[in-house]
């Protein structure tokens, strides 16, 4: 019987859902919308804020949405500074990436190195 709850305890533990994972790992205000504030920036991370928060007037802001669903929303800076989205997929990789997967085939998979996260606060590796 000891080997059978055992067994039940390692199951449940391995069906973690990558949100609930992310969420220990970076805490539950990983999900949400972030900006870039590249004014931030620094030789080793790139910075981001919550989308509300006020930041300087730019010329077009990339961003992204992780959501605890499991899907990504890219706000890429297009042509006339018009901000368009691309819809992705993210799962944990490791302890401190996420690996974003774009819906597009055209387009490869790629990484976000989490540094640090805060309430209003993102540090990304470059």
């Amino acid at each position: 019987m000891k080997g059978y709850h055992l067994f039940l305890a390692l199951l449940l533990a391995t069906a973690c859902s990558p949100a609930k994972r992310a969420e220990k790992a970076f805490g539950g205000h990983i999900f949400q919308h972030w900006v870039h504030a590249h004014e931030e920036d620094q030789d080793n991370y790139r910075a981001f804020r919550p989308s509300g928060y006020e930041l300087p007037p730019s010329r077009g802001r990339e961003g992204f949405e992780i959501r605890k669903d499991g899907s990504f929303i890219h706000y890429p800076i297009g042509a006339a500074d018009v901000q368009g989205n691309e819809l992705a997929t993210w799962k944990l990789k490791g302890k401190s990436t996420l690996l974003v997967t774009p819906e597009n085939p055209a387009r490869p998979p790629f990484e976000l190195h989490i540094l640090e996260t805060e309430k209003d606060f993102l540090k990304l590796a470059k």
